[in-house]
């Protein structure tokens, strides 16, 4: 998460609100010391949206973000994007 920040141009002071703020709301806090390899299939879908929403972004695309999960992998990214859509605008293709 800390390579998006600065990808995105996250000032350092506040990459560590920033990145714990993204991980509370995908519910992934107790994940986050892990490497991404090392997650399930949902949990990477899940990280992915995180990282999508570093910096705030007032648009979001996503490219079928359920795809290839299980029915209880799909119904945590779907709550998830039900989320994140206030006050953005979510871009998906099927």
């Amino acid at each position: 998460m800390a390579l998006a920040c600065r990808l995105k141009n996250v000032p350092d002071e506040e990459m560590e609100a920033e990145i714990d703020s993204i991980l509370e709301l995908t519910l992934m806090v107790k994940h986050q010391d892990k490497e991404a390899c090392a997650l399930s299939g949902g949990m990477r879908r899940k990280l992915s949206l995180g990282m999508s929403l570093v910096g705030k972004p007032s648009v979001i695309i996503l490219d079928e973000p359920t795809s290839g999960l299980d029915v209880d992998s799909r119904k945590q990214v779907w709550s998830l994007i039900k989320r994140i859509k206030k006050d953005r605008a979510i871009i998906m293709s099927t």
